[in-house]
């Protein structure tokens, strides 16, 4: 990358958080153009959080994605498809030659509960948050084996298997939307999001593309077959027609609970306190290939 990005453009290789905050501060001294991340959904969370510490009110510069990521649901989402190397290839004839750039924008989430501040663009507790886990924790982890372990869940929820007990552990909290409280006290999980395709298709936040500004939130006071059920509409990505499902479409999610809740911002697992402010955040150009 070095070598194709020649004396117009820099390779940083951060090694931790301190490091990576501290080149995303020498970039915008430097007045970086394009910011282009060659790294998957984790990778792109972590460096959009650096990014945001490091440039403030300073709006960040347009993002390139380039899928070199185990998972990359949110390139995916946006059209982004190809190998890193052809993505930053097209990406740099368009450059030096002043070619127009297609673009998207989308919302980022800014997730308050821990040290610091954290951005990303899904966020998930309990059921979405322990799928994850489960599914990192194989020894190769792609996204066929995330597939697979989607239809081992489905089936065991049917049967109430050992594996859906180990995924459907509640998120015991109350949830405040907007300055409105939710009913339930305990989920399944409660999951929130800017941008529609979370993978294989399924598409459950898809009025927060019609709602700039906003997030979409969704609270599952069911059980795990219950969620099944939902999965065809979020596939066709239409309201879920249940009362046991809360949907919303706020400015800011507030929950509070009396024990510590972990949570997942794009695949990357984060310890959390008793209380998790989500709110909408900057909105990120993406250049599309």
């Amino acid at each position: 990358m070095s070598f194709m990005l020649g004396t117009r453009g820099k390779v940083a290789q951060p090694q931790n958080r301190e490091d990576l905050v501290e080149q995303a501060r020498r970039f915008r001294e430097e007045g970086i153009d394009v910011l282009a991340v060659n790294g998957g959904d984790g990778t792109l969370h972590m460096v959009l959080t650096a990014f945001i510490e490091a440039y403030g009110d300073t709006p960040l510069p347009p993002v390139a994605i380039l899928r070199g990521g185990t998972m990359n649901t949110i390139a995916s989402g946006l059209g982004i498809r190809g190998k890193p190397e052809m993505i930053l290839s097209s990406l740099l004839l368009r450059y030096h030659t002043d070619q127009p750039m297609p673009w998207a924008e989308r919302n980022i989430l800014r997730i308050e509960g821990g040290e610091k501040p954290e951005y990303g663009f899904l966020f998930g507790n309990g059921l979405l948050s322990n799928f994850l886990q489960e599914h990192y924790a194989a020894s190769d982890p792609s996204p066929l084996s995330a597939a697979v372990l989607l239809t081992r869940a489905v089936f065991s929820a049917m049967v109430g298997g050992p594996l859906i007990q180990r995924l459907s552990a509640p998120a015991e909290c109350e949830v405040e939307v907007d300055g409105v409280r939710w009913a339930p006290k305990r989920y399944l999980t409660v999951t929130m999001g800017t941008v529609d395709d979370i993978g294989f298709g399924f598409r459950p936040f898809y009025e927060a593309l019609r709602h700039p500004g906003r997030l979409q939130a969704l609270g599952f006071a069911c059980d795990a077959f219950g969620v099944v059920k939902c999965l065809p509409r979020i596939r066709m990505a239409q309201p879920i027609q249940s009362p046991e499902v809360f949907s919303a479409v706020p400015e800011r999610v507030v929950m509070r609970s009396e024990k510590a809740m972990p949570f997942m911002v794009d695949g990357d697992f984060h310890p959390a306190g008793q209380t998790i402010a989500v709110s909408v955040g900057p909105r990120v150009r993406f250049l599309l290939p």
